[in-house]
């Protein structure tokens, strides 16, 4: 049955399923190798994050693991598309340099022939990015940050020492004489608040305790670090003024950056149906405010960002499969550098559209598959050109 279905669409020629399998081996192991690499690549990135949280924060091996698991399945939608293309690059670039794409087609087989085991493999890696996607990303992102705000929302008192003075501890500079990790409290505390620069603080107290699992008012996570009976330094050289205020107790909130979805549902961290659901229930309204309007233009846009990734892979076959037949031995040497070429005209055509989709200046869809359409063009045009 396979042998006929290859044998309608390469124009009635009789292809045998040998020169298929022969292709597909050909790039699926550059496939496994390129996919490891990149994923390499992106998870060095993210050694000193993670292991800032090992040593400072003293967290187990096993958190260790679940952040490095849940991150390596969020680079996937960018990782699969990039390690397929080189892949191709690879496998059509030794076939070619080789002189075994000439040997195919004196068999009997067209550029065209060649091209049907790769988009097939495209389509099957297109479809793993977009379940992934769809679903597994998604998780992934919500469960990566959902354990980085249970680390830094248990363990950062373990930042503290005593007597000395710990600087970039949520961007403050504190000095404790006492730490008692057990109750999270803290005596005879100094602390110099930088973040308005215009108007730092010093903040002298006899005592403190750091509370847990707090809100602003925006619905943003963090920590509050109370202190008791105590007086707050305040000074402005340009108006020439000292302000001292005594309290019996203050508060400062430590805003956590990285946990921002927690309490706060986000579109990358949404499932494909509950996107679909709240696109639906936000269109359906007869008018939007201002807010509203913005979330449902960031719903349609990560909603069509999973498709135009996912798509992608067709076409990276596609283009692939027009520069690696060419016989020269250019192709094959510089697979990794026409990849890179490839992506960043992608990127940067993404991120056009990216950036025009968020603020409104296009629609959703057109933003995030204008770098589809444009390189589907160039990948169209360059097989045409081969196959002349």
């Amino acid at each position: 049955m396979l042998t006929s279905i290859f044998r309608r669409l390469s124009g009635g020629k009789n292809i045998p399923v040998l020169f298929y399998r022969y292709i597909l081996s050909e790039i699926s192991k550059p496939f496994l190798g390129a996919a490891l690499f990149f994923l390499f690549v992106l998870m060095m990135f993210q050694v000193i994050r993670l292991s800032d949280f090992f040593v400072v924060h003293n967290v187990s091996g096993y958190s260790i693991l679940s952040l490095m698991s849940t991150l390596m399945l969020t680079f996937t939608p960018v990782i699969l598309p990039i390690a397929f293309l080189l892949a191709v690059l690879m496998g059509f670039g030794r076939l070619s340099s080789d002189g075994e794409v000439i040997a195919m087609r004196s068999a009997g087989m067209s550029v065209y022939s060649m091209l049907w085991p790769t988009l097939g493999m495209g389509i099957v890696v297109g479809m793993a990015t977009l379940i992934c996607n769809f679903y597994f990303v998604p998780w992934a992102t919500r469960e990566f940050r959902y354990e980085l705000f249970r680390i830094s929302n248990t363990k950062a008192i373990a930042t503290i020492h005593e007597g000395t003075f710990t600087e970039g501890f949520f961007d403050l500079v504190l000095y404790a004489d006492k730490v008692n990790s057990k109750d999270n409290t803290l005596q005879k505390v100094l602390i110099y608040d930088e973040r308005d620069h215009q108007l730092p603080v010093t903040v002298v107290a006899n005592n403190g305790k750091i509370l847990n699992n707090y809100q602003d008012a925006n619905g943003i996570p963090g920590l509050v670090l109370r202190l008791f009976n105590g007086s707050l330094h305040r000074s402005d050289p340009k108006a020439k003024s000292y302000e001292l205020t005594q309290f019996s107790v203050y508060d400062i909130f430590l805003r956590i950056e990285t946990a921002k979805v927690v309490g706060v549902e986000q579109p990358k961290t949404m499932d494909i149906n509950s996107l679909k659901e709240e696109i639906i229930r936000l269109a359906a309204k007869t008018s939007l405010n201002p807010i509203e309007t913005i979330v449902l233009r960031d719903y349609r846009v990560e909603y069509w960002k999973r498709y135009a990734l996912s798509f992608s892979c067709v076409i990276f076959a596609i283009l692939g499969v027009a520069f690696g037949v060419i016989r020269t031995r250019t192709v094959r040497s510089n697979s990794f550098l026409i990849c890179i070429l490839v992506l960043l005209l992608y990127w940067v055509l993404y991120s056009f559209g990216y950036d025009f989709a968020s603020t409104g200046r296009l629609p959703a869809f057109v933003g995030m598959w204008i770098s589809n359409g444009v390189l589907l063009l160039v990948a169209l045009r360059s097989f045409w050109r081969v196959t002349k």
